[in-house]
Protein backbone atom coordinates (compact mmCIF):
# COMPACT_ATOMS: atom_id res chain seq x y z
CA UNK A 1 0.00 0.00 0.00
CA UNK A 2 1.20 3.43 -1.06
CA UNK A 3 0.91 6.29 1.73
CA UNK A 4 1.18 9.83 0.99
CA UNK A 5 2.57 11.90 3.26
CA UNK A 6 4.88 14.88 3.91
CA UNK A 7 4.63 18.83 4.47
CA UNK A 8 2.76 21.40 2.53
CA UNK A 9 2.50 25.39 3.28
CA UNK A 10 -0.19 27.15 3.03
CA UNK A 11 -0.81 31.23 3.69
CA UNK A 12 -2.53 32.56 6.22
CA UNK A 13 -2.25 36.38 6.33
CA UNK A 14 -0.72 39.17 3.79
CA UNK A 15 -0.13 42.45 5.72
CA UNK A 16 2.21 45.43 4.89
CA UNK A 17 5.68 46.51 6.69
CA UNK A 18 5.54 50.36 6.97
CA UNK A 19 8.71 52.65 7.56
CA UNK A 20 10.93 49.94 5.65
CA UNK A 21 13.09 50.69 2.74
CA UNK A 22 13.57 47.77 -0.54
CA UNK A 23 17.62 47.40 0.21
CA UNK A 24 17.55 46.92 -3.91
CA UNK A 25 15.62 49.57 -5.46
CA UNK A 26 15.77 51.91 -2.43
CA UNK A 27 11.59 52.34 -2.32
CA UNK A 28 10.30 53.27 0.64
CA UNK A 29 7.00 51.43 2.09
CA UNK A 30 6.93 48.97 -0.45
CA UNK A 31 6.93 45.69 1.85
CA UNK A 32 4.25 42.86 1.66
CA UNK A 33 5.11 40.12 3.46
CA UNK A 34 3.21 36.84 3.49
CA UNK A 35 2.87 34.70 6.21
CA UNK A 36 2.74 30.70 5.31
CA UNK A 37 1.90 28.04 7.54
CA UNK A 38 3.63 24.66 7.60
CA UNK A 39 1.94 21.08 7.94
CA UNK A 40 2.29 17.56 8.12
CA UNK A 41 -0.04 15.71 5.65
CA UNK A 42 -0.79 12.45 5.15
CA UNK A 43 -2.72 11.41 2.30
CA UNK A 44 -3.22 15.23 1.96
CA UNK A 45 -5.38 15.88 5.41
CA UNK A 46 -4.03 18.44 7.54
CA UNK A 47 -2.66 16.42 11.03
CA UNK A 48 0.02 18.52 12.45
CA UNK A 49 0.91 22.05 12.38
CA UNK A 50 4.52 23.10 12.44
CA UNK A 51 6.31 25.67 11.59
CA UNK A 52 5.72 29.49 10.29
CA UNK A 53 7.77 31.68 7.64
CA UNK A 54 7.56 35.13 6.42
CA UNK A 55 8.40 36.12 3.00
CA UNK A 56 8.42 39.91 1.68
CA UNK A 57 8.00 41.12 -1.95
CA UNK A 58 8.67 44.68 -2.56
CA UNK A 59 5.66 45.79 -4.81
CA UNK A 60 8.17 48.32 -6.92
CA UNK A 61 11.39 45.67 -8.00
CA UNK A 62 9.02 42.31 -7.05
CA UNK A 63 12.36 41.36 -5.45
CA UNK A 64 11.50 38.98 -3.01
CA UNK A 65 13.24 38.44 0.52
CA UNK A 66 12.81 35.35 3.15
CA UNK A 67 12.95 36.00 6.64
CA UNK A 68 16.83 35.21 6.99
CA UNK A 69 17.34 38.11 4.42
CA UNK A 70 15.43 40.68 6.36
CA UNK A 71 17.11 44.43 7.28
CA UNK A 72 16.82 45.22 10.80
CA UNK A 73 14.15 48.05 10.02
CA UNK A 74 11.95 45.03 8.22
CA UNK A 75 12.20 42.99 11.27
CA UNK A 76 11.21 45.85 13.49
CA UNK A 77 8.24 46.12 11.23
CA UNK A 78 7.18 42.77 11.06
CA UNK A 79 7.00 42.12 15.29
CA UNK A 80 4.96 45.27 15.53
CA UNK A 81 2.43 44.11 12.82
CA UNK A 82 2.78 40.90 14.73
CA UNK A 83 1.79 42.32 18.02
CA UNK A 84 -1.15 44.31 16.29
CA UNK A 85 -2.21 41.87 13.75
CA UNK A 86 -1.09 38.64 14.20
CA UNK A 87 -0.89 35.75 11.54
CA UNK A 88 -2.83 33.25 13.53
CA UNK A 89 -2.95 29.58 11.91
CA UNK A 90 -7.05 28.29 10.24
CA UNK A 91 -8.16 25.46 13.03
CA UNK A 92 -8.63 23.54 9.16
CA UNK A 93 -4.73 22.95 10.05
CA UNK A 94 -4.72 21.18 12.79
CA UNK A 95 -8.17 18.76 12.21
CA UNK A 96 -6.08 15.48 11.38
CA UNK A 97 -4.73 16.03 14.93
CA UNK A 98 -7.86 16.68 16.42
CA UNK A 99 -9.63 14.35 15.06
CA UNK A 100 -6.77 11.40 16.30
CA UNK A 101 -7.15 13.22 19.57
CA UNK A 102 -11.36 13.06 19.84
CA UNK A 103 -10.72 9.15 18.14
CA UNK A 104 -8.21 8.38 20.97
CA UNK A 105 -10.51 9.56 24.04
CA UNK A 106 -13.52 7.62 22.37
CA UNK A 107 -10.95 4.06 21.97
CA UNK A 108 -9.51 5.07 25.28
CA UNK A 109 -13.33 6.13 27.44
CA UNK A 110 -14.66 2.25 25.79
CA UNK A 111 -11.56 0.45 27.07
CA UNK A 112 -11.89 1.97 30.94
CA UNK A 113 -15.68 1.71 30.56
CA UNK A 114 -14.91 -1.73 29.49
CA UNK A 115 -12.43 -2.29 32.31
CA UNK A 116 -15.31 -0.50 34.76
CA UNK A 117 -17.76 -3.33 33.71
CA UNK A 118 -15.46 -6.13 34.26
CA UNK A 119 -14.78 -5.05 38.01
CA UNK A 120 -17.87 -4.94 38.88
CA UNK A 121 -18.59 -8.78 37.88
CA UNK A 122 -20.95 -7.75 34.76
CA UNK A 123 -20.77 -9.82 31.55
CA UNK A 124 -21.27 -7.84 28.33
CA UNK A 125 -21.82 -11.03 26.46
CA UNK A 126 -20.98 -15.03 27.17
CA UNK A 127 -19.50 -16.51 24.15
CA UNK A 128 -20.16 -20.24 25.01
CA UNK A 129 -22.60 -20.47 27.62
CA UNK A 130 -20.13 -21.93 30.50
CA UNK A 131 -22.09 -21.33 34.05
CA UNK A 132 -18.65 -21.93 35.35
CA UNK A 133 -17.71 -18.64 33.90
CA UNK A 134 -20.50 -16.79 36.22
CA UNK A 135 -19.32 -18.48 39.12
CA UNK A 136 -15.52 -17.75 38.65
CA UNK A 137 -16.23 -14.10 38.55
CA UNK A 138 -19.21 -14.20 41.37
CA UNK A 139 -16.02 -15.44 43.37
CA UNK A 140 -13.33 -13.04 41.67
CA UNK A 141 -15.62 -10.20 43.41
CA UNK A 142 -15.45 -11.75 46.82
CA UNK A 143 -11.41 -11.34 47.17
CA UNK A 144 -11.40 -8.75 50.14
CA UNK A 145 -8.48 -7.40 52.47
CA UNK A 146 -10.76 -7.03 55.26
CA UNK A 147 -11.02 -10.88 56.91
CA UNK A 148 -12.54 -12.27 59.68
CA UNK A 149 -10.29 -14.69 61.60
CA UNK A 150 -13.63 -17.16 62.52
CA UNK A 151 -15.83 -16.56 59.14
CA UNK A 152 -12.63 -16.54 57.22
CA UNK A 153 -10.42 -18.81 58.78
CA UNK A 154 -8.56 -20.06 55.80
CA UNK A 155 -8.17 -16.63 53.75
CA UNK A 156 -7.22 -15.37 57.00
CA UNK A 157 -4.48 -18.45 58.13
CA UNK A 158 -2.97 -17.88 54.42
CA UNK A 159 -2.82 -13.98 54.99
CA UNK A 160 -1.08 -14.16 58.15
CA UNK A 161 1.37 -16.87 56.51
CA UNK A 162 2.03 -14.82 53.30
CA UNK A 163 3.06 -11.85 54.61
CA UNK A 164 5.95 -14.02 56.23
CA UNK A 165 6.70 -15.13 53.07
CA UNK A 166 6.25 -13.31 50.19
CA UNK A 167 8.35 -11.90 47.78
CA UNK A 168 9.23 -8.27 49.00
CA UNK A 169 8.11 -5.08 47.64
CA UNK A 170 4.47 -6.03 47.78
CA UNK A 171 2.22 -4.24 49.62
CA UNK A 172 0.70 -7.35 51.88
CA UNK A 173 -2.12 -4.94 53.21
CA UNK A 174 -3.99 -4.53 50.32
CA UNK A 175 -3.45 -7.94 49.28
CA UNK A 176 -7.18 -9.04 48.18
CA UNK A 177 -8.11 -13.06 49.21
CA UNK A 178 -10.85 -15.30 48.85
CA UNK A 179 -11.24 -19.58 49.46
CA UNK A 180 -13.20 -21.62 48.68
CA UNK A 181 -13.60 -25.76 49.67
CA UNK A 182 -15.94 -28.03 47.20
CA UNK A 183 -14.77 -31.11 49.00
CA UNK A 184 -11.45 -31.84 48.36
CA UNK A 185 -10.87 -29.36 46.11
CA UNK A 186 -9.51 -25.83 46.98
CA UNK A 187 -9.74 -22.47 45.22
CA UNK A 188 -7.60 -19.31 46.10
CA UNK A 189 -7.76 -16.01 44.81
CA UNK A 190 -5.47 -13.26 44.96
CA UNK A 191 -5.93 -9.38 43.62
CA UNK A 192 -2.25 -8.09 44.01
CA UNK A 193 -2.68 -4.12 42.31
CA UNK A 194 1.01 -3.61 42.60
CA UNK A 195 2.42 -6.50 41.54
CA UNK A 196 3.91 -4.72 38.79
CA UNK A 197 6.79 -3.72 41.23
CA UNK A 198 8.12 -7.61 40.66
CA UNK A 199 9.54 -8.18 37.42
CA UNK A 200 7.08 -10.50 35.53
CA UNK A 201 9.95 -13.95 35.57
CA UNK A 202 9.90 -13.55 39.55
CA UNK A 203 6.41 -13.28 39.74
CA UNK A 204 5.71 -17.38 39.65
CA UNK A 205 7.80 -17.35 43.30
CA UNK A 206 4.16 -16.12 44.84
CA UNK A 207 2.14 -19.22 43.33
CA UNK A 208 5.11 -21.05 45.37
CA UNK A 209 4.54 -19.27 48.34
CA UNK A 210 1.16 -20.09 48.15
CA UNK A 211 1.34 -23.84 47.95
CA UNK A 212 4.02 -23.97 50.54
CA UNK A 213 1.59 -21.82 53.11
CA UNK A 214 -1.30 -24.15 52.16
CA UNK A 215 1.14 -27.46 52.92
CA UNK A 216 1.65 -26.06 56.45
CA UNK A 217 -2.06 -25.19 57.14
CA UNK A 218 -3.96 -28.42 55.90
CA UNK A 219 -2.27 -30.34 58.54
CA UNK A 220 -4.85 -33.13 58.41
CA UNK A 221 -4.50 -33.80 54.74
CA UNK A 222 -7.94 -32.75 53.59
CA UNK A 223 -7.12 -30.54 50.29
CA UNK A 224 -6.01 -32.99 47.35
CA UNK A 225 -6.35 -30.57 44.41
CA UNK A 226 -5.02 -27.17 44.50
CA UNK A 227 -6.52 -24.13 41.96
CA UNK A 228 -4.27 -20.54 42.32
CA UNK A 229 -5.19 -17.69 40.49
CA UNK A 230 -3.36 -14.37 41.04
CA UNK A 231 -4.88 -10.92 39.53
CA UNK A 232 -2.75 -8.00 39.03
CA UNK A 233 -4.29 -4.39 38.69
CA UNK A 234 -5.80 -5.30 35.30
CA UNK A 235 -5.80 -8.88 34.96
CA UNK A 236 -5.31 -12.39 36.00
CA UNK A 237 -1.26 -12.99 35.25
CA UNK A 238 -0.79 -16.14 37.64
CA UNK A 239 -2.57 -19.31 37.24
CA UNK A 240 -1.62 -23.13 38.57
CA UNK A 241 -4.12 -26.13 38.73
CA UNK A 242 -3.79 -29.86 39.32
CA UNK A 243 -3.24 -29.95 35.65
CA UNK A 244 -2.21 -27.11 34.29
CA UNK A 245 -0.23 -23.84 34.79
CA UNK A 246 0.35 -20.64 33.29
CA UNK A 247 2.60 -19.00 35.28
CA UNK A 248 4.80 -16.49 32.80
CA UNK A 249 4.04 -13.35 35.01
CA UNK A 250 1.87 -11.05 32.66
CA UNK A 251 -0.99 -13.00 31.33
CA UNK A 252 -2.94 -16.09 32.23
CA UNK A 253 -6.17 -17.48 31.28
CA UNK A 254 -8.76 -17.45 33.91
CA UNK A 255 -10.83 -20.33 32.08
CA UNK A 256 -7.95 -22.88 33.53
CA UNK A 257 -9.67 -22.21 37.15
CA UNK A 258 -13.07 -23.05 35.70
CA UNK A 259 -12.08 -27.52 36.06
CA UNK A 260 -12.85 -26.35 39.92
CA UNK A 261 -16.27 -25.89 39.82
CA UNK A 262 -16.66 -29.04 38.06
CA UNK A 263 -17.36 -30.35 33.94
CA UNK A 264 -19.20 -28.08 31.61
CA UNK A 265 -21.91 -30.31 31.08
CA UNK A 266 -22.53 -31.30 34.35
CA UNK A 267 -21.75 -28.16 36.57
CA UNK A 268 -20.97 -29.85 39.88
CA UNK A 269 -22.78 -28.20 43.41
CA UNK A 270 -20.94 -24.58 44.48
CA UNK A 271 -22.42 -23.71 47.29
CA UNK A 272 -18.89 -24.37 49.02
CA UNK A 273 -17.98 -22.35 52.17
CA UNK A 274 -15.29 -19.68 52.08
CA UNK A 275 -13.21 -21.69 55.14
CA UNK A 276 -12.30 -24.75 55.27
CA UNK A 277 -11.54 -27.78 58.00
CA UNK A 278 -7.81 -26.88 58.90
CA UNK A 279 -6.82 -25.25 61.98
CA UNK A 280 -5.46 -21.52 62.14
CA UNK A 281 -1.81 -21.24 61.96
Amino acid sequence: MIFFFGTRAAKIKERRLNRTTCPHCSTRDSFTVSTFGNYFHFFWIPIIPLFKKHVAECSHCRKSYAYSQFTPDMRHSLEVENRNNPAKRPIWQGCGCLVITVLFTIVMSLSLYGVYLRSNGEELFEADGDSRKVLLKEDMEKRTTLLHRERDSLSFALKSCIEFDIVSGLDTENIGYFTKKLDDKLLVLLKIRNIDEIKAHYRKDIVDVIEDCIDEIDLNNTIGELYIGVEGKWNMVLIKTPTDADLGGRFADENKLLPFYGPEEFPANTEGSNTDDAPEK
